[in-house]
């Protein structure tokens, strides 16, 4: 993840997993959308059936545009510079900078780790209860399967692998 200066997430409303994809520039919006709408559409019964985005760049493209059409994806563009219209994904932002910046403060650790924090961060939230989804676990409610989180660790913790032989 080395010299990614941009992220983008895709929300699922439904259930509020997230899923965060990091760029080297801002007009990789619609490759990024791509890959998400390719993953999430390799699980049986999903499907991407809305977008709301700013009307930034990638997403009033004409690329975009056919692709949304050809889909069947419904496409709902916000009013520039005005973030409160799109709230959920604006306040996942902030949370996932902000806990990103705390983590790799608290670590003592170097800027340039801050794709891994984020990625940590949607990581945790996902598979963590939350209140306001009733203590609902994200990624439990999207794909329907009991997690486990055993293998949690502090960010940073000393880590050991085994390597066998054959390797």
């Amino acid at each position: 993840m080395d010299k990614h200066r941009y992220y983008v997430i895709f929300v699922d409303v439904y259930s509020s997993k997230y899923w965060i994809f990091f760029m080297h520039k801002k007009d990789q919006n619609f490759t990024k959308f791509y890959e998400f709408k390719a993953l999430v559409e390799k699980e049986p019964g999903k499907k991407v059936k809305a977008l709301w985005s700013d009307k930034g760049g990638d997403y009033v493209s004409n690329e975009f545009k056919n692709l949304c059409a050809v889909e069947g994806i419904k496409r709902e563009l916000m009013t520039p510079h005005n973030p409160q219209q799109n709230g959920v994904a604006e306040r996942k932002n902030k949370s996932i900078v902000g806990v990103a910046r705390e983590v790799l403060h608290d670590q003592g650790l170097p800027l340039h780790l801050w794709a891994e924090a984020c990625n940590t961060t949607v990581y945790v939230h996902n598979h963590s209860p939350h209140w306001t989804l009733e203590m609902k676990i994200p990624e439990e409610d999207y794909s329907g399967k009991r997690l486990e989180v055993g293998h949690f660790k502090k960010f940073l913790s000393l880590a050991y692998f085994h390597v066998t032989k054959d390797a």
